[in-house]
């Protein structure tokens, strides 16, 4: 279970193998080992992973996600987070692919504030 769900979370924040183990003084190699359950990392490396990943330990242990088949968002500004750097965002509002990522960030940022205003008439009461 822990190897799909490294992959998963891996792919859902746009990550490499490379990027992933340059994060953890990791071979890409390692990682991919990892990911096949070839091998796997020293409990002791998991809260490290999980930070990489931005996400809880237990979710690399087998925690449901938001819900079952779903991206594991923690928060509404994580969500428009993951979605303003998935390609199809990119490509549906024919915005530029070589955006940096702070840029990326600025943009999820803002329409974060924008959804907070829109949604505040239907929030819970």
């Amino acid at each position: 279970m822990f190897n799909v769900r490294l992959k998963r979370l891996r792919e859902w924040r746009n990550m490499t193998q490379k990027e992933l183990g340059q994060q953890l003084n990791y071979s890409q190699q390692t990682i991919h080992k990892w990911e096949i359950g070839e091998a796997s990392p020293h409990p002791d490396l998991l809260t490290k992973i999980a930070d990489a990943l931005k996400v809880p330990v237990g979710m690399l242990l087998g925690e449901a996600m938001v819900e079952e088949g779903s991206a594991p968002y923690q928060s509404a500004e994580d969500y428009l987070a993951a979605m303003t750097q998935s390609k199809t965002f990119l490509s549906l509002f024919d915005l530029d692919p070589a955006l940096s990522q702070k840029e990326l960030n600025e943009l999820s940022h803002q329409l974060y504030l924008m959804t907070e205003v829109l949604i505040k008439p239907y929030k819970q009461k």
